[in-house]
């Protein structure tokens, strides 16, 4: 009877002091997440360099943000070429507010009265553009546009590339040059009484806060504009990678954040509807089938209304409606060839595991 009732005692103390935390032991740590195991994956594959941030979205709710060493939520990035995602927003407010028409022919191009600013935005322009940095990067127009003669006046320099004229809506062509046409264009069109570089920048400025950054919360935005006062509406823009989430969430949302209208309705689906290339809408690029001057899609096609902001060494800004899903990843990718395909397989892991 005595060992009986030890037994029992002794059973209900053993159970006792398991439930109790071991002496100088830590909590218990959640197990991480999949999205956590595909942000170590990114970090740790050569192919997809250096990444600086990776921030993923859906329903409105952060489900990762993680950052680079030297990187955080309060740390800009250089756009690269997402500029033109940013400056087919800056459009779409002028729509919107100033009455902006972007089927009225372009002042911006001496000699040619057939280019419209939809051309502009959708590359179908039809002027004569190299942007291959083939054989080296020095070479093509975009980097002598943006760090040879070309920096001066880019809009100048992007309207006089010799060769031949396509009929506009025709060809399509990759063109950074256009972007900074769109961007001297739209200058014009609302302040058409600055002539002078600093107060075209100015005037400029601020209402980019006004219209865009501010209303959409991206108030870590900013561009960089050229010693003639035309921002670099393709190439040079700066955010955090909340903010580039926030440009990417507003075209999610039909142009609305919080319900209040920036863009007008249907601007996003005007950027997600091809044109000439069967993988390129308006400032964004789509999943597609390519043609044979843009190149494999990012996704291999699906989901197919995904579409996304992209610049130079593996930027993204990922918009997927049916999913309801925000995916931004900056960072740096030296070698395109094998980085690209790396970092798609990064973003479709993602979209599985939040699916």
């Amino acid at each position: 009877m005595v060992r009986l009732l030890w037994s029992m005692i002794r059973r209900r103390l053993i159970a006792g002091l398991a439930a109790l935390p071991m002496l100088g032991a830590a909590r218990a740590r959640p197990p991480p997440s999949d999205l956590d195991a595909v942000w170590r994956q990114a970090v740790a594959d050569p192919r997809q360099g250096r990444t600086d941030a990776l921030l993923v979205i859906r329903d409105g709710e952060t489900r990762l943000e993680r950052y680079g060493p030297g990187h955080g939520p309060d740390v800009r990035h250089v756009s690269w070429s997402m500029a033109k995602a940013v400056t087919h927003a800056l459009v779409g407010a002028a729509v919107l507010h100033d009455h902006l028409d972007i089927d009225r022919p372009v002042g911006v191009i001496p000699g040619d009265h057939r280019v419209t600013l939809r051309h502009l935005l959708t590359l179908t322009d039809g002027l004569p553009w190299d942007e291959a940095r083939r054989p080296l990067a020095v070479a093509s127009d975009a980097s002598r546009l943006l760090f040879g003669e070309g920096r001066l006046d880019v809009a100048r320099f992007a309207a006089s590339r010799p060769g031949p004229r396509r009929t506009p809506g025709t060809h399509w062509n990759y063109s950074t040059g256009a972007y900074h046409l769109a961007a001297a264009e739209l200058t014009a069109r609302l302040f058409p009484g600055r002539k002078a570089p600093d107060a075209r920048r100015a005037a400029m400025a601020a209402w980019m806060r006004r219209r865009l950054f501010a209303p959409a919360g991206m108030d870590s935005a900013l561009f960089e504009f050229d010693p003639a006062g035309t921002f670099y509406a393709g190439s040079l823009m700066w955010a955090t990678a909340r903010d580039f989430a926030r440009l990417a969430s507003l075209y999610l949302h039909d142009g609305l954040h919080q319900g209040v209208r920036i863009l007008p309705p249907g601007w996003a689906r005007f950027a997600a509807t091809p044109t000439v290339e069967p993988s390129y809408g308006a400032g964004w690029w789509l999943e597609g089938r390519p043609g044979s001057g843009a190149g494999p899609t990012l996704l291999g096609g699906q989901p197919p209304d995904a579409f996304h902001a992209r610049g130079l060494d593996g930027q993204v800004a990922m918009v997927v409606p049916s999913r309801r899903l925000v995916i931004v990843r900056l960072g740096y990718t030296p070698d395109a060839v094998t980085g690209w395909p790396a970092i798609g397989g990064c973003l479709r892991r993602i979209i599985t595991v939040v699916s």
